[in-house]
């Protein structure tokens, strides 16, 4: 028993100094996690990653024409040549979906945006916290198509 009673006033005592004389805090949601995936289809690369709207600065949101009030998930898409510079998408054509696990995956309207002689193209999945929205990206260019998929968990803030 007097082993037992030493062990938990030892452990104790070093909970105790490892906090100071601060109070334990508690644990501060995460950002959403973000992912990303990438693919080349007719000599472009495609790379379509996640970012938590929430996680986006008023400069960036303002660009896109993103309401930071609204709480989901923003799929970017870039279009580069091998080395990263930007190209011309020419024919290509993206189509996307995404969705929820509680919900069947609905068509994501994309969004081209130009700027600096490279394109983008965004597309805002609305969600609430917690939630995992699964992206799934279709692209045909020159003839030859190729398909991305990406998991972005978003997290309560």
């Amino acid at each position: 028993m007097r082993i037992a009673c030493s062990s938990a006033a030892v452990l104790l005592l070093a909970l105790v100094a490892c906090s100071g004389d601060q109070a334990p805090t508690p644990a501060v949601a995460m950002p959403a996690a973000s992912a990303a995936a990438s693919t080349t289809v007719g000599g472009a690369t495609l790379q379509a990653s996640t970012v938590a709207i929430a996680d986006l600065n008023a400069t960036v949101a303002g660009r896109y024409g993103i309401d930071l009030a609204e709480e989901g998930v923003l799929l970017l898409v870039t279009v580069r040549d091998s080395a990263g510079n930007g190209i011309d998408p020419g024919d290509l054509r993206l189509t996307a979906t995404a969705g929820t696990l509680a919900e069947a995956p609905k068509p994501l309207d994309l969004r081209a945006i130009s700027t600096d002689g490279m394109t983008d193209y965004i597309g805002v999945f609305r969600a609430v916290a917690p939630a995992s929205v699964h992206f799934r990206l279709s692209a045909t260019r020159s003839g030859a198509r190729a398909d991305i998929a990406t998991t972005a968990e978003l997290q309560p803030r």
